[in-house]
């Protein structure tokens, strides 16, 4: 517990001088009546700037409320929330209290009738007051809303607080360079200063006055549940992006006229334009850029480091612009991008649909599928379709198991108890095949105007679920892929679908042209089935597809890659022509031998996955015991040097064969270890080692999309703690990806009798017994069986 202490703040982003700010600095239980009435006392007509910080779990830290001549800044501890969780898991009593300081922060100033607050991205600062304790906000101004420029950007800060002739531009880029992260309580203070200073200004009053206010206070729960749970689902996947990225480029480069010109080795790692994100160089605090890309060079015997920013992407092909290099060229060590990635056009619209929410410009709870998925108690009634026409199950190029036919029948119903679908698919039960039969029933037997959206999460489901339908000889339709993840990197992927495709650089051109483009080569008719990926439907440039093909019924496919959260944009965007949506996935997943599979079933599935194949062997899977390996601290990854040299040697024995091999490892600092040295040992090294990792929340795994591979080797790395181990689900997803043999390299103490015997991997080992650990020397003879 802190004591009451305070300062004397001298503002320093506004050009003109003002009076010192007193600033007190409390924990929540010091917070007293008198305290906050002193505040509420010097805020002129009324106004109150307010800031916040986060933990690191995106939950509520701290809250700044300012006048002009004033500041309060208080430290919440844990919330309730967070110490039920924690009483849950010990099996305690639950005692939720309030603390005092908190109830008069609500009643004298959150809810205060009279004080009217304003706040730089106040709606997260709500929904946080609400998810973490329950609080209601009332009369609550978004600054940032006053301005047409990106919400994150730095121009869209200045413009909040009164333009560029007012501002010290430098200095509102170091304080508010700290967004909501850990900022230091006087930066706090200012942060929420600035805002009340801004509402202020003769010239901003009426800005302000037109903007919306947030009135969580007559909100229902359930619905600022739901906003409350994507908001912070959404900070925490954006939290998660990486500051610092090692991008894989060619070794040679070139310098010509203040550009590098450098080429892009992996799309994973490629390197990427900011536009909004500030990075604020270390030990150089003067020197700011949106992002900074460090290179690493050797020219001869002279190694230098360059420094720059991205001035233009073109493919693979990556032009950064830096100052004092001359014409040279030479070989390149590394490149490391500093700073976060700005928000993906999904991202930034659903931002965009909370806020819009909590500002009461837009009712979600009208909205019925937002109910069906997030309100169900609600009852929204359905609007009526626009076409009654029941379609029929058609299928000729193919036979539908009992399931799968009553999948397709649920799928194709037009019933309002049908309207919104979720079917789960274990693996082999031809998911696909009921995409490719339901597509096929509703465009040959359905109404003439119903039309078909398939949708994943990825450009590689997206691109299967086309080569299915292509597959069975069914070609209405069209595939919208972005320029980014095809030109110059997956061009390869679309030989079979050129009669379909559609590059977004293409897109545009008028209701003529697009109209054009959607039509059949063949049929010379108007296709009604689009393919895209679910973040491409908040692509600005595709209106004019939407418009001649309304969004009616959605299909998406791997819905389980999907976050819940993600599906916002979609459902406010075409609200007024979606009739239906169908979730279609597994969260667990797929193909492999018979011992594999079984063990599968009984330990994710409850016995209920059936596995049909011709590999029924216990030899499919096997150990192999790294007895010197020790996992190592690598940045914010792991590494395992014994382990990486057993993989080396395993990948050369089956390269030497002509086996199809992939390499699987939970940590990035143990896949760029193994890629390099695949590399160095001549080896082939692209595309050939995947992580499973949690960036942005999320399970990526780069063969999961349906590219298995014959023969897996996968390498634990972790001898100490558990750490990915203890996530069954991706421990699932990394274990089911061989169709013949997988081999895991891993400490056979710290699989069997150690911390990981609990985990699914342990397990595994337990099931398949003594005789599948091998050793050295047991190695070139087990995989030449």
């Amino acid at each position: 517990t802190m004591t009451n202490t305070s300062f004397t703040l001298q503002q320093n982003v506004y050009k003109a001088k003002h009076d010192p700010i007193t600033v007190e600095d409390v924990d929540e239980n010091n917070v007293s009546s008198p305290t906050l009435q002193c505040l509420i006392d010097s805020a002129q007509g009324a106004t109150v700037g307010v800031a916040a910080t986060y933990r690191s779990d995106c939950s509520l830290s701290s809250l700044a409320f300012a006048t002009l001549t004033r500041a309060l800044v208080i430290h919440f501890f844990a919330t309730n929330k967070q110490n039920q969780q924690k009483k849950k898991k010990k099996g305690q009593e639950q005692q939720p209290a309030v603390s005092q300081g908190r109830i008069l922060i609500q009643d004298q100033i959150l809810c205060n009738i009279g004080i009217k607050l304003y706040g730089y991205r106040i709606d997260r600062i709500a929904l946080a007051l609400f998810r973490d304790f329950s609080f209601r906000i009332n009369g609550a101004v978004d600054v940032l809303s006053v301005s047409t420029s990106n919400r994150r950007s730095l121009q869209a800060i200045m413009n909040a607080l009164g333009g560029d002739l007012l501002l010290r531009k430098g200095d509102v880029e170091t304080l508010f360079g700290h967004r909501e992260g850990n900022a230091a309580s006087k930066d706090v203070a200012l942060q929420a200063w600035a805002a009340c200073r801004a509402a202020t200004l003769d010239d901003m009053t009426l800005r302000f006055a037109a903007i919306s206010r947030i009135d969580t206070d007559t909100m229902p729960d359930m619905h600022l549940s739901a906003l409350a749970k994507i908001s912070r689902d959404a900070q925490i996947l954006e939290s998660l992006k990486p500051t610092k990225v090692v991008n894989n480029v060619k070794a040679d480069f070139k310098s010509k006229k203040g550009n590098v010109n450098l080429e892009c080795t992996r799309f994973s790692t490629r390197i990427m334009t900011s536009k909004t994100q500030v990075y604020v160089m270390p030990l150089t605090l003067n020197v700011r850029y949106l992002q900074v890309i460090r290179i690493e060079t050797l020219n001869g015997n002279k190694r230098s480091t360059i420094t720059g920013h991205v001035g233009r992407i073109n493919g693979k092909q990556a032009h950064i612009n830096v100052q004092g290099v001359a014409n040279t060229s030479g070989k390149v060590l590394s490149v490391t991008t500093f700073g976060k990635e700005d928000l993906t056009a999904a991202e930034s619209v659903k931002e965009d649909v909370v806020l819009k929410a909590l500002q009461g410009t837009i009712t979600l709870t009208e909205h019925p599928f937002f109910c069906s998925i997030w309100a169900p108690s609600l009852n929204i009634p359905w609007p009526p379709l626009d076409a009654h026409t029941a379609s029929s199950v058609y299928y000729p190029d193919g036979q539908l198991n009992h399931s799968q036919y009553l999948a397709v029948e649920r799928i194709i119903s037009q019933a309002d108890s049908d309207r919104v679908m979720l079917i789960q698919g274990p693996p082999g039960t031809g998911k696909t095949t009921v995409i490719a039969a339901s597509v096929n029933s509703m465009i040959n037997t359905g109404p003439m105007e119903r039309t078909v959206w398939l949708v994943a999460q990825s450009n590689v489901a997206v691109k299967n679920i086309a080569e299915k339908l292509d597959k069975i000889g069914f070609r209405d339709f069209k595939l919208l892929v972005s320029k980014d993840f095809h030109h110059d990197w997956h061009e390869h992927l679309y030989e079979r679908l050129e009669h379909c495709f559609i590059r977004s650089d293409s897109f545009g051109g008028g209701p003529v042209t697009v109209s054009r483009r959607l039509l059949n080569e063949h049929t010379n008719k108007h296709t009604r089935v689009i393919l895209c990926t679910l973040s491409m439907l908040s692509n600005p440039r595709i209106e004019e597809f939407t418009r001649q093909v309304p969004v009616q019924t959605v299909i998406f496919d791997e819905a389980s890659q999907i976050e819940v959260g993600d599906y916002l944009p979609l459902l406010q965007r075409y609200q007024h022509s979606l009739q239906k949506m169908v979730f279609i996935g597994d969260d667990k997943q797929y193909r492999m031998p018979l011992v594999i599979g079984t063990f599968i079933s009984r330990h994710v599935y409850d016995q209920k996955l059936m596995t049909v194949h011709d590999i029924t062997s216990k030899t499919a899977c096997r150990f192999l015991d790294i007895k010197k390996g020790r996992e190592q601290k690598s940045g914010k990854s792991w590494i395992n040097q014994q382990e990486i040299s057993a993989v080396i040697r395993l990948a050369r024995i089956y390269n030497g064969q002509g086996k199809p091999y992939r390499i699987l490892t939970p940590y990035d600092g143990q896949r760029s270890t193994i890629e390099k040295q695949l590399e160095s040992a001549k080896l082939p090294w692209q595309d050939k080692c995947f992580n499973v990792d949690s960036f942005q929340g999320r399970i990526w795994l780069t063969v999961a999309a349906g590219n298995e591979e014959d023969h897996i080797i996968v390498s634990l790395v972790r001898t100490q703690g558990v750490g990915f181990l203890t996530n069954s689900r991706r421990t699932n997803v990394m274990l089911t990806r061989c169709k013949k043999s997988m081999i895991i390299c891993t400490n056979r103490e710290f699989v069997t009798k150690g911390k990981a015997a609990g985990t699914l991997v342990g397990k595994l080992a337990l099931t398949m017994g003594p005789d599948s650990w091998l050793d050295g020397g047991d190695i070139v003879n087990v995989i030449l069986k």
